[in-house]
């Protein structure tokens, strides 16, 4: 066919060319937006995969450094102070990195260094890790995961022809073209149906195009808004279901807030701190005290005999 002719074809007043027309500048425009807004979210979790190891490497080297002479002169405790302290604009910071950080800051005890620079060290592997992986999947992606690039940039299409659907379900609804039915069962059933599609559609969108930085929360995140989703499926046994299919999908999803919720940190002790001990029971021994009973109990089974002078 000549240009004239698709020009003939385009201009030409049937509904089904002008359907296919605005189909396609659909897909395009939704294709090509998405690829660019996925390329531009993996470069923005790049730079502050960067920015955060910029950070942790200038305060791990100021640790490796200094924590294991015996003094430190005032410009150099303040410096690692200052790298240790900058570490809290780091984006990827951890909570546990920045409560021990925070309590280095607030006492000045040398005796946590070595456990804030094991902290540090396992902080930039993780995130070199991370990287690592985020550099292997854009630049030199596996055959699976090279087509699954070039498809999902078209799944927001499907997305929206479904969501135009439903609309259009909808409207024509509401002018009365479509019935629904006498009984006040089968109308809960039609919008009931109606209602969790559109919930569904909500669910898998975001769990299918990602975007969450990896993480056992995210995973059970996703595996969760696919399952609330899937149940949509039970609508095809019998659309009388439907109310019961929208209350099941409803309190799964009420129940993922306790599910995926992480644990506050001030309830997660770490090394040195401990719960609260119930009234009338003595207090765990600290770990100084501790270290320096087994001293004194190992030199007085050294040498007994200056225990009994003692005594």
């Amino acid at each position: 066919m000549s240009l004239s002719d698709w020009l003939t074809w385009l201009l030409a007043p049937q509904p089904a060319a002008l359907t296919a027309f605005l189909a396609l500048a659909l897909f395009l425009g939704l294709y090509g937006g998405s690829a660019l807004r996925l390329r531009r979210k993996e470069q923005a979790r790049l730079r502050r995969l960067e920015a955060s190891l910029t950070l942790y490497a200038a305060a791990e080297s100021a640790l490796l450094h200094l924590h294991a002479r015996t003094e430190l002169s005032r410009a150099e405790e303040q410096l690692l102070l200052d790298r240790l302290l900058a570490c809290r604009a780091a984006p990827y910071l951890s909570e546990d990195a920045l409560s021990q950080i925070s309590a280095y800051a607030g006492e000045r005890d040398r005796a946590r260094l070595p456990l804030l620079l094991k902290t540090l060290e396992r902080e930039n592997d993780r995130m070199c890790a991370e990287r690592d992986k985020l550099l292997r999947r854009t630049e030199s992606p596996g055959w699976g995961q090279a087509f699954w690039r070039q498809l999902r940039p078209g799944i927001p299409f499907l997305f929206a022809a479904a969501l135009l659907y439903l609309l259009s379900w909808l409207l024509r609804t509401l002018n009365g073209e479509i019935v629904l039915g006498n009984g006040l069962e089968e109308m809960a059933a039609a919008w009931s149906l109606f209602v969790s599609a559109l919930f569904s559609l909500a669910l898998l969108y975001p769990a299918i195009m990602g975007g969450y930085r990896p993480g056992a929360g995210a995973v059970l995140l996703r595996i969760w808004s696919v399952l609330i989703a899937a149940l949509f499926l039970l609508h095809l046994l019998d659309p009388s279901f439907a109310p019961f299919i929208l209350i099941l999908q409803l309190l799964l999803f009420l129940a993922g807030f306790r599910l995926t919720g992480t644990k506050p940190r001030k309830s997660r002790p770490f090394a040195g701190h401990y719960r609260a001990v119930p009234e009338g029971q003595p207090l765990p021994p600290s770990t100084t005290e501790t270290e320096s009973g087994t001293a004194v109990k190992s030199l007085s089974e050294a040498n007994p005999e200056g225990s009994a002078k003692e005594e």
